[in-house]
């Protein structure tokens, strides 16, 4: 092991992030590390192929067979970055030591493309990690949202809740938004296949058998006012653009939205916002909800 790493670990265990520590109970005399982790823990294959274990205080492999009473310790290794570390104003909703919750604002990229390489909501995130544990780790995005859309975005940060949100957890997210027309149902379910043709940004609905994704959206009326909607979406397939894409086949684009035919003077970006979501805590195994406010450019049309 490199002396690079050596320092990495003894930073991340110093401030109690990517470790966790368990005392082995008599039932699971027999477990190998790698089961135990798996069936009692809540850890998937992936995530232990990124851990160190140290068993009664000796390295051992993930094949190690377990008695009671022993002291089990997990370590994850530290994946590194070259993002570079921004000082941000972060809005943070909740914070432990596996999750991250932040409150995006609009017209902020999340992470670097081949276009725009500076001043994303990755770079805080990266700068906010390095100021609480002194080293430079990926930031890990459960969910994205387009830079014009504003609310929560997870985060996080180890290999484990990755992999326990992506593989074990049933993440409910919702959304507000101004549409341009009437909805004249108070609910109703769109399911229409997305996809896009060439490079083209735009995405459209594209049968499965084209190439489309098969795409799931459903949608309840908040409030009418007199030439717009507010309403709540519900996603239970995450596609890009999803949202903006099956509410303008509707001939309902979102207000601000220019890609998708919702040009309007009053709004400077699509009026969408990532309200709330819920989740199994990968800590804690509790279910949590987070919710935060409307932003202030669809307040003042409300």
């Amino acid at each position: 092991m490199s002396v690079v790493f050596d320092k990495i670990v003894i930073y991340i265990i110093c401030k109690g992030i990517g470790m966790k520590k368990f005392i082995i109970e008599k039932e699971y005399k027999g477990y190998t590390i790698a089961k135990y982790l798996k069936e009692v823990q809540d850890y998937s294959g992936r995530s232990i192929r990124n851990m160190k274990f140290i068993l009664d205080n000796k390295e051992v492999r993930s094949d190690k067979k377990l008695r009671p009473k022993s002291r089990l310790k997990v370590i994850e290794k530290l994946k590194e970055t070259n993002i570079e570390p921004i000082p941000m104003n972060l809005e943070i909703v909740f914070e432990d030591s596996e999750l991250l919750i932040i409150n995006k604002p609009p017209f902020l990229v999340v992470h670097p493309t081949l276009k725009k390489v500076d001043k994303t909501l990755a770079n805080g995130i990266v700068n906010y990690i390095l100021e609480k544990t002194g080293v430079i780790a990926v930031p890990r995005f459960y969910n994205r949202l387009d830079m014009n859309t504003s609310g929560l975005i997870v985060i996080t940060k180890t290999a484990f809740a990755q992999a326990f949100l992506q593989e074990k957890v049933d993440v409910k997210k919702k959304y507000m938004a101004l549409v341009k027309g009437i909805i004249p149902e108070n609910e109703l379910l769109i399911e229409k296949p997305i996809g896009r043709i060439g490079d083209n940004l735009r995405r459209e609905e594209i049968s499965v058998e084209k190439g489309g994704q098969e795409a799931k959206t459903l949608v309840k009326v908040i409030k009418r006012f007199s030439d717009y909607t507010l309403i709540e979406c519900e996603l239970f397939t995450g596609r890009t653009h999803q949202i903006r894409v099956h509410l303008s086949i509707l001939g309902y684009p979102i207000i601000g939205d220019e890609l998708y035919g919702g040009q309007d003077e009053r709004a400077e970006r699509q009026l969408l916002h990532a309200y709330k979501l819920s989740l199994i805590n990968p800590k804690t195994k509790l279910e949590q909800d987070f919710e935060v406010d409307l932003p202030e450019d669809i307040k003042r049309l409300i």
